[in-house]
């Protein structure tokens, strides 16, 4: 698995069997589903989860002016009505 750079400039997903984490500058998304199961596959599973989780706290713990909350409203500009 390669290094996973939380909030970075570019797109990156990674998965770990059916779970997947989507990265971009603004969120990370974490969505579908991960057995960790009492095995050694569990144990790659748990440790892979463990890092991308911990590379995210480690960009959020790093940041000097996190907000408190921020908006989940799309970015938009005003257009002219093309059919007006």
């Amino acid at each position: 698995m390669t290094a996973f750079n939380p909030f970075g400039p570019d797109a990156q997903v990674q998965t770990i069997e059916q779970m997947t984490v989507e990265n971009d500058p603004a969120r990370v998304s974490v969505y579908g589903r991960l057995d960790i199961t009492r095995d050694r596959d569990g144990l790659q599973n748990a440790r892979a989860l463990s890092a991308l989780l911990d590379a995210v706290v480690a960009k959020l713990e790093s940041e000097p002016a996190l907000p408190d909350h921020v908006s989940d409203a799309p970015k938009t500009h005003p257009m002219n009505n093309p059919f007006a």
